[in-house]
């Protein structure tokens, strides 16, 4: 199971740092410039430094080899561990600071922000479902909240979207074949972070795509 796990996460990091340098690096590599006679200046876009390669792959590498995990302990005990997820979102955050000050594409700060943003909404979700008591997200989900959206504004700054869309769609389905199963409606739950992770991954991979 655990030898599963690891090759799990090894392809998922395979095939998003594939995409990631086919859609961002390399365009910028090879992308327009232009010059303008007048001010005798040539205009290009920031291209990547070792920094912004290195970082990266650290950042895509950490959080695809820590998403079977996650996915089998929310599916088995409907958990998310707190001593993975923590640690988890703090590594990555320092990843990503550290990125904005040492790499030189701004996809940075549409990572910072977009993970932020995705923490407060979520969080908001979540308080709400407690003021109303009603079933939403638990707080592990909230806590996961800032990778998930995170990661794809490496991809493009409006990936974040896709993967919410993409995580509802899936959440949506799982729990219609949940109730199906069942045979009832009423109080049938899903685990969310599997359908969180996998929105993450493809808005990931299809954000270059679509957007």
């Amino acid at each position: 199971m655990v030898r599963v796990r690891w090759w799990g996460g090894v392809i998922i990091a395979a095939g998003a740092a594939v995409v990631f340098t086919l859609t961002v690096l390399a365009p910028l590599e090879t992308g327009w410039s232009a010059y303008a006679p007048l001010s005798e200046t040539t205009f290009a876009p920031d291209q990547p430094n070792s920094a912004d390669r290195i970082l990266s792959a650290l950042l895509l590498g950490l959080i695809a080899g820590a998403t079977s995990f996650l996915v089998t302990a929310d599916v088995s005990v409907r958990r998310l561990p707190d001593r993975i997820v923590i640690p988890l979102s703090l590594v990555a955050l320092g990843l990503i600071i550290t990125g904005s000050v040492l790499g030189a594409l701004p996809m940075w700060f549409a990572s910072f922000f977009a993970g932020l943003i995705g923490l407060v909404f979520f969080t908001a979700v979540h308080l709400m479902g407690r003021a109303l008591r009603a079933r939403t997200m638990g707080l592990g989900d909230v806590k996961l909240a800032f990778i998930v959206f995170a990661v794809p504004g490496l991809f493009d700054p409006w990936a974040p979207a896709i993967v919410l869309v993409a995580m509802m769609l899936i959440s949506g389905v799982w729990a219609l074949i949940g109730a199906i199963r069942a045979g009832r409606v009423r109080g049938v739950t899903i685990a969310f972070g599997p359908a969180m992770l996998s929105g993450m991954w493809l808005g990931c991979l299809f954000a270059p795509i679509l957007l």
